[in-house]
């Protein structure tokens, strides 16, 4: 499993992009990470949250 940081320091599980968790996600919205890439990021299951880089 593998695990970005954002900026603010909140952890982001990562998903494929074309996975139906990612086509599933809630309150999907842009996110800057710690390393200035931006990545795609929602709610997964409760509890989880998840990101993916678009193709």
């Amino acid at each position: 499993m593998q695990i970005v940081k954002a900026i603010n320091g909140a952890e982001f599980v990562v998903v494929k992009a074309t996975s139906y968790t990612a086509r599933m996600a809630r309150n999907v919205r842009p996110v800057t990470m710690a390393d200035g890439t931006v990545w795609t990021a929602g709610a997964g299951r409760p509890g989880t949250a998840i990101a993916w880089r678009t193709v």
